[in-house]
This record gives C-alpha cells, sequence and structure tokens, in this order.
C-alpha cells in the first residue's frame, strides 16, 4: 500500500541525511569514543511433571548475547540459542538520530505486548500466558516473538512510541510476498512504577508456515503497577482473520515474601482461539515460587491448572526450572 511505501522512504531518506551529513557526531567526539562490548548469556534447566505421571527434563534454553556500541553511534545486539535449528535469533542494529529517536534494522522482536518483549530470562514465571503464545504476531507463528524488519522508535517525555514494518515470515525467513506487515505499540508511563500501553498489529500471513491467506489483525491493551516488593500486570488481547474473531487475557500478581530474594506469583488467564466456538475457550490458573540468587541466577516452581470449558482433559503440570545466567 502507499503508505507502507511512504512511510519505509521516509525512513530512509531521514537515515541517508543524518548518516551521510555527520549531523551529531563530530570527528573529535567520535575519536574520543572507544567500541564498547558487552557479553551475557543464560541456561535454563527444566523438569515437567504431567497430570498423567509422564515427565522429562529438557534443557529449555541456551542464550548466548553480544552488545557492541561504535564510536559512531551505532549499537548492535547479536542473540543466538544453539539448541535451536535456527541459532541466530537477534541481529539488530540501532542508530540513535537524537538521544529521543533511534532506528533499529535487522531481526528482532516485534513491537507487541509486554509479556512477549520480556526476556525469557525475566519471566515471573516459566511459561508465558497462552493468550500470547498464541495470538501475540511472531509467537503465533513459532518464532519466539521475532521477526525482520525496522522500527523507528521515539521517547517524549513520560510516553513512547514504536512504529515498524516486518516481513511476517518469521525468524531466519524471507518474505514471500510483496507486503509488508504494520506494527505499532504506545506506551504511557509517569514513572518507572505505574504504565499503560496499547499495540497493534496489521499483516499478511506468511504461506509457507500459516494455513490461512486472509490478513490477521491483533490488537493488545497492557498495564502495570510495580513496586519495591510488589507487581500487579495484566494484557487483553483480541483480533480477527476474516470470520474467526479471538480475545483472551491475564491478569498476573506478585510479591516478594523476601525482598529480592524469595517472591510467590499467582496468574489467572483466559483464551478463546474461536469466539463462536465454546470448545476453544480455556482458563488456566498459575501459581509460582522464585528464588533469587545472584545476578541472572534463579530457581522457578510452578503449578498449572488447566479448565477447558466442555472436554477436560488431565494436563495439570508441575513445573520446575533453574536458570543460570551472567
Amino acid at each position: 500500500m502507499w503508505w507502507r511505501r511512504s512511510f519505509l522512504a521516509g525512513l530512509i531518506i531521514n537515515w541517508l541525511i543524518v548518516f551521510s551529513g555527520n549531523a551529531l557526531w563530530s570527528e573529535e567526539a567520535i575519536q574520543k569514543k572507544k567500541v564498547d562490548l558487552q557479553w551475557s548469556g543464560f541456561s535454563q534447566f527444566q523438569l515437567d511433571y504431567f497430570q498423567n505421571n509422564t515427565n522429562t527434563f529438557r534443557l529449555r534454553r541456551v542464550r548466548v548475547g553480544l552488545k557492541v556500541e561504535t564510536p559512531a553511534g551505532w549499537q548492535m545486539k547479536i542473540q543466538i540459542d544453539p539448541t535451536l535449528t535456527k541459532a541466530l535469533l537477534d541481529l539488530k542494529l540501532s542508530l540513535n538520530f537524537t538521544p529521543e529517536v533511534t532506528l533499529h534494522l535487522g531481526q528482532f522482536k516485534i513491537p507487541f505486548s509486554r509479556e512477549s518483549l520480556t526476556s525469557s530470562s525475566q519471566l515471573e514465571l516459566i511459561n508465558l500466558s497462552r493468550v500470547v503464545s498464541l495470538l501475540s504476531p511472531g509467537r503465533d507463528n513459532k518464532a519466539k516473538g521475532r521477526d525482520i524488519g525496522l522500527v523507528l522508535q521515539g521517547k517524549f517525555s513520560s510516553f513512547e512510541g514504536y512504529v515498524g514494518l516486518f516481513n511476517g515470515a518469521g525468524i531466519n525467513r524471507q518474505d514471500d510476498n510483496s507486503q509488508k506487515d504494520l506494527a505499532a505499540r504506545w506506551l504511557w508511563s509517569p514513572s518507572k512504577k505505574i504504565g499503560l500501553g496499547y499495540s497493534y498489529y496489521q499483516g499478511q500471513p506468511n504461506l509457507i508456515t500459516e494455513e490461512s491467506t486472509v490478513k490477521k489483525i491483533r490488537n493488545d491493551v497492557e498495564a502495570w503497577w510495580q513496586t519495591e516488593r510488589f507487581l500487579l500486570q495484566g494484557e487483553w488481547l483480541w483480533g480477527s482473520r476474516q470470520e474467526i474473531k479471538s480475545e483472551g487475557g491475564y491478569l498476573l500478581g506478585g510479591y516478594d515474601v523476601v525482598a529480592k530474594r524469595l517472591r510467590v506469583v499467582v496468574r489467572l488467564e483466559k483464551i478463546n482461539l474461536d469466539k463462536s466456538r465454546t470448545s476453544d475457550d480455556l482458563q488456566v490458573f498459575s501459581f509460582g515460587l522464585t528464588w533469587f540468587f545472584q545476578g541472572r541466577s534463579k530457581l522457578q516452581i510452578n503449578y498449572e491448572i488447566h479448565r477447558e470449558r466442555e472436554i477436560e482433559v488431565k494436563n495439570n503440570i508441575w513445573l520446575a526450572q533453574l536458570q543460570v545466567g551472567f
């Protein structure tokens, strides 16, 4: 569509003007700076114990990341997971036009949903909520919430916004059509303790990974409130694909019984992938304990109760996960 082509052309023109004109950095300032390298990583070892008495150990994730900041103002983020068939997760290039405006290019998480954008090492519970994992773009096609594209980010006072275009094909894939998917996210956070947000996504399904050829639309409203020891967070997602309308949400609460050491977490969630069918209605109740070690290491124990509306399935599950990170 013309507006998507205009948006893309505008981003490229702005980048060329800033970069070629060297308006942001003087030669003297560049020479004084050095390349900054930051390594990070974590691994997660997990036990799943199902209600039907089957259980398994598994390596949930092994992530290694590198952040690079160049003297010219570019930042680069690389993240891989060797346990995956396609190990490359992130290759994100970022250019700060001004302290308030940044352009991101490459492969990275789509700006949609607070929980989807949260690092896997920082999730309050072991599993994502079902509504985020099944409806959030980049997760509904098993792409870890990621895609290839570009995003313009702006921060102004207590407001923050993201607008971007993506292939819509998932990670490590080229686009298979002439259309680009639109993603947008707006946040209002008057302080670090509280915030509200809205995300929107419109895209053309990938012909390889998705059966339907009808455009999908996704919406998300999020809110959170956090103090030194208490967290309250919730989201409601809804969307459509032709005649099929889906919706769902979750409410999560956490409290530090021992400050920065022992946390209790409870999450209530509900999802209906097809509002015209009651058999697709699912509720999940999750309870968790988290013990934090130094750095990014922690031990989590969760119990999930699954409640289907029509057909009862014995699929409650105990989860235990040890994370070691740096």
